[in-house]
């Protein structure tokens, strides 16, 4: 860990002071429209090395291969194309929107960030190509006068060069081995002489062996070359391979050949030999992820400098002290190559201690996908699934309602509090946290987590007496015992008024003909899990709290408008800075100084401070 630490900070400060270094560097990529994202997404890339963290079907996978597409030669296309099946546009319409990606870097011959458009074409003779296109300004673009592109040092009249930059794409799922290939995937056939896929691989296996004791390039078996190439990897990967892994690899050889292969239409693909703490043996004997980690890392050290690395999932089928290591690997890599990596993960520990800044949280609210920066990595670990067994875990909208219940817990100087809390924000709003997260809570039966959501979001019961009558509520909250058997067709209808949300529970049966029985279960464990483990803060939100508790006098008028609190402390920062333009980081930081004045007699200060205390 200490390792990590020190290439991470060596890092940090290479960039700041030396970003010039890692130029040609993508600074965002924006689309307009591609896939399921939300209409206008971004990311911005503030750090060289860049996770995207999510759960599976979050497109993950279509960030990287748009990212493969974006530089000058590349086309999103060799991955992503529409078949009769996988249709990508369902009507042909000229006048639809097409899927499209902007991305900014710095053309050296402008002295400036430009932006490059990416547009799919769906012709038949350009059917799935992605060229670039003129700036569009429906789509925020500047559009300067024709032929200033060229005057500036484009080589187009009309747009600006795409970036030239090396891209290597690392699919780890696609690091298969012969081997696997064929004993896993191949529908054999038996013969004669050939019974069983076995005695296939041990006649084959002759002339690989042969390959593999010499340098030979070529060899042929029935009037057919099998060997497409043979080489013995470099001291260098034998030395990453073994840091990685914990052992002593000597030696390294990867043969790409079609030996394991019965038909012509079959790829080369690659046997990995290897000698190790003195064993000699190849990927049939090695683990899976002993055989990746190898072809992975072949791939980053032939990588030219300044390349872009788009790294899908190298995590799997590997342990987690292997994944520190390759942690460090990247690390080192970057410093010396100035690479720019873009990692897609499901793993807490590749995403462990890697700075905000470098993690992008890929998320699917109400089926669509959204991408948050800026993301703590202990923040991410919700959304992975990570399990906090020892602690209590609290929940809240954002991360200014985290820092507040944060320095609450040290201004109580509690060691129960301190030693036995963890909080978390999870983005994307509190319908998305009801929808996704407390309702999978409930069903999984989790009780050391609270969920406390902004006062905005609390609702009346009064006002739904005809739904929710009095004789329901036991201390203002909705007791399942006290809803009589008769009532129970009702269930549905109060955790609408209770919850503002239209919650889908899942239970066995066909649509329209659901087990009732089951669904009345179901309904009776998320009434009981929400008015056990769902509060709310004593006010409508953070912001507006803070917004009066600072009650700045030259900020009144705006005060008694701002219904939320946010312009408030926008103008706030705009003031306090002298900036026309500030950040979220910069109003973060206004609101930080606030937080300090809160007083431990205030209603919002005791009214967590009981909440907390409660999970106890």
């Amino acid at each position: 860990m200490d390792e990590f630490i020190r290439l991470l900070n060596n890092l940090k400060t290479k960039f700041k002071n030396n970003k010039i270094a890692y130029y040609p560097f993508i600074e965002y990529i924006r689309f307009p429209k591609y896939k399921l994202l939300k209409e206008n997404s971004r990311i911005n890339f503030d750090f060289p090395i860049t996770l995207l963290v999510g759960k599976n079907g979050t497109n993950k996978t279509s960030l990287l291969q748009a990212l493969y597409g974006s530089p000058e030669g590349k086309s999103l296309g060799d991955y992503w194309f529409t078949t009769s099946v996988d249709k990508i546009d369902k009507e042909e319409n000229e006048n639809e929107d097409k899927h499209c990606l902007i991305y900014g870097y710095y053309f050296e011959k402008a002295k400036r960030v430009v932006e490059v458009l990416k547009t799919r074409v769906n012709k038949k003779e350009k059917l799935d190509y992605w060229e670039p296109s003129r700036p569009i300004k429906k789509y925020n673009m500047e559009i300067l006068p024709k032929c200033e592109y060229s005057n500036l040092g484009s080589s187009s009249d009309t747009r600006w060069d795409g970036m030239n930059k090396n891209v290597v794409y690392c699919d780890c799922k696609e690091y298969v081995s012969a081997y696997d290939l064929f004993f896993y995937h191949y529908d054999f056939k038996k013969t004669k002489t050939q019974k069983s896929k076995q005695d296939f691989i041990r006649s084959r296996s002759k002339a690989l062996s042969k390959v593999l004791g010499s340098d030979s390039q070529t060899y042929y078996l029935y009037n057919k070359e099998m060997v497409d190439y043979n080489i013995e990897m470099s001291e260098a990967v034998c030395n990453e391979v073994s840091e990685i892994m914990g052992e002593s690899y000597s030696a390294i050889k990867i043969v790409t050949h079609n030996f394991y292969t019965k038909s012509s239409g079959n790829r080369p693909a690659k046997t990995i030999w290897m000698k190790k703490n003195g064993n000699i043996y190849s990927e049939a004997f090695a683990g899976t992820g002993e055989a990746r980690i190898i072809l992975l890392v072949n791939d980053i050290l032939n990588a030219t400098d300044n390349s872009l690395l788009l790294i899908d999932e190298p995590e799997i089928s590997l342990h987690p002290s292997a994944i520190y290591k390759l942690k460090n690997f990247l690390l080192r890599e970057c410093l010396k190559k100035n690479h720019q990596i873009v990692i897609t993960t499901h793993s807490t520990q590749m995403v462990k201690d890697f700075p905000k800044e470098a993690i992008k949280l890929v998320s699917k609210i109400n089926n669509e996908i959204k991408i948050l920066g800026n993301i703590d990595y202990q923040d991410a670990f919700y959304e992975l699934g990570d399990e906090f067994h020892d602690k209590k875990m609290v929940f809240v909208e954002d991360k200014l309602a985290k820092y507040i219940i944060e320095f609450i817990i040290r201004r109580e100087n509690s060691q129960k509090l301190k030693e036995n809390i963890e909080v978390r924000y999870i983005p994307g709003g509190a319908d998305n946290i009801i929808q996704s997260y407390i309702t999978s809570s409930a069903f999984q039966g989790l009780e050391n987590c609270l969920f406390i959501l902004d006062g905005d979001k609390k609702q009346d019961y009064n006002q739904y007496v005809n739904t929710i009558k009095p004789e329901y509520l036991n201390k203002g909250r909705i007791c399942v015992s006290k809803i009589p058997e008769s009532d129970y067709l009702k269930l549905g209808e109060i955790i609408l008024k209770m919850t503002g949300n239209k919650i889908d529970i899942k239970v066995s049966g066909n649509k329209g003909n659901v087990n009732k029985e089951e669904l009345l279960e179901a309904q009776k464990i998320f009434i009981d899990f929400w008015e056990k483990n769902v509060k709310f803060l004593p006010c409508d939100t953070p912001e507006i709290f803070l917004a009066e508790l600072d009650n700045d006098p030259n900020f009144l008028d705006l005060l008694k408008k701002d219904k939320n609190g946010k312009e408030y402390f926008l103008e706030k920062t705009k003031h306090s800075l002298r900036l026309d333009e500030v950040t979220s980081e910069d109003i973060f930081e206004e609101q930080r100084r606030v937080v300090s004045k809160i007083d431990a007699n205030s209603e919002l200060y005791k009214g967590i401070v009981n909440m907390l205390k409660e999970l106890f």
